[in-house]
């Protein structure tokens, strides 16, 4: 049930709007969330070097996840630890976060490097980053996909929580709290 609706809005934003490859470097920035959970696990799947962004108490999360290198963005500018990882800079930058790590590292992207959002459709930018605002759209191919993924233990759905249909309303409050790991799960 944790699948779908994150793993078809990460699946989307690396591999249709971002065409990430493997041997690109990518930053997540709200990556223990649970969109950037499962983008973690899927770039390090396709290759590539995960630079994982989020709060100290998920540096561990994010490495177990598969990111290469985690940056916890209430220690400093993010776009400066960037420099210390990937000095020439990183190919894609997938915003899946609210706050200011968009805003310190955007800059950090390469020439022509691309920047993906599911938050902001319309963040500040340089001219020649490729930009695109993702929306989820329903794919059996793609959630089939991932199914495989997830059935082959490569893809792994941490649920940090699970809230009783009644208890809804505490779910969603704990979900714009924006500090959630994982995905949140309403059972009935």
């Amino acid at each position: 049930g944790g699948v779908p609706l994150t793993g078809l809005t990460a699946y989307q934003s690396l591999f249709d709007a971002g065409r990430l490859k493997g041997g690109e470097t990518i930053m997540i920035l709200g990556a223990s969330g649970g969109v950037g959970s499962l983008a973690i696990q899927l770039a390090n799947w396709k290759g590539a070097t995960v630079i994982g962004v989020a709060g100290s108490s998920n540096q561990d999360y994010m490495k177990d996840l598969g990111a290469d290198y985690t940056i916890d963005y209430s220690k400093g500018d993010v776009g400066e630890a960037v420099d210390k990882i990937a000095p020439d800079g990183v190919d894609m930058i997938f915003h899946c976060s609210r706050g200011d790590s968009l805003a310190q590292s955007h800059d950090r992207l390469k020439e022509g490097g691309r920047l993906i959002s599911i938050t902001n459709s319309d963040p500040e930018r340089r001219n020649d980053v490729q930009f695109q605002y993702v929306f989820v759209e329903p794919n059996a191919v793609q959630l089939a996909h991932l199914s495989e993924l997830a059935d082959s233990g490569t893809l792994k759905v941490p649920v940090s929580k699970t809230f009783k249909l009644d208890d809804a309303q505490q779910a969603l409050q704990e979900i714009e709290s924006l500090h959630t790991r994982g995905k949140t799960v309403i059972t009935p």
